[in-house]
């Protein structure tokens, strides 16, 4: 038996950790996958105090293709409604049939009587585990754009990379996941170019840099 009052909670970051644990830009540009077997996903839920993992594995082990894809279909439709948002455009509708699927089976309080007086308490879907879990990764997520909470989300520049992120910074204009990463490569690209176009880089050309009028 689990305890009663222990607190099974996801933010935004969860959210995007799960959603970007397939890197689009892997060893030699294919994506690689962080869960590609089902114990590799029950041990990144469970690590996040997400679902207990006795329950995962049980549930996992009726039918491990199943389960497995089902995880990979909810992060799919996460990125999906994420991207969507962020580009302003229509999402897909079966990304939408997924998460709605999931967020059913989302965490039910209940009030439990305590010496002092009365308790919130929570009730797990002793049924679909698994749903529960993905369904707290999906709650922030719509949490946020229910509040309309969506004006920094953003997608890396890198069109390669595509990796996820909130943008915390003072003025709210990242571009990149990661400038020692994405937007030096971004940056070494765009020198290239102008090179092979002949710019100096200050926009000029090499008949312009060397006339000085």
């Amino acid at each position: 038996m689990h305890p009663a009052d222990h607190v099974h909670v996801a933010d935004l970051d969860a959210c995007l950790d799960l959603i970007n644990t397939v890197e689009l830009d892997g060893p030699g540009g294919l994506p690689e996958d962080s869960l590609p077997k089902p114990d590799d996903a029950i041990a990144w839920l469970a690590g996040r105090s997400l679902a207990h993992e006795d329950v995962l594995r049980a549930q996992a082990s009726r039918d491990a293709v199943a389960w497995l894809g089902r995880v990979h279909a909810t992060r799919d439709a996460l990125r999906e409604v994420w991207e969507a948002t962020v580009e302003g455009r229509s999402v897909d509708h079966r990304a939408v049939a997924i998460l709605n699927e999931v967020l059913h089976h989302g965490t039910q309080p209940e009030l439990r009587p305590t010496l002092s007086g009365i308790a919130v308490g929570h009730r797990h879907d002793a049924r679909d585990p698994t749903a529960e879990a993905l369904a707290r990764l999906a709650e922030p997520l719509v949490t946020a754009i229910a509040a309309g909470d969506t004006r920094r989300f953003r997608i890396c520049a890198n069109d390669a990379c595509r990796w996820v992120f909130e943008d915390t910074s003072r003025g709210g204009r990242r571009r990149w996941c990661d400038m020692t990463s994405c937007g030096n490569r971004a940056k070494v690209r765009r020198f290239r170019s102008r090179r092979r176009a002949g710019d100096d880089g200050a926009g000029r050309t090499p008949a312009e840099a060397a006339d000085p009028a």
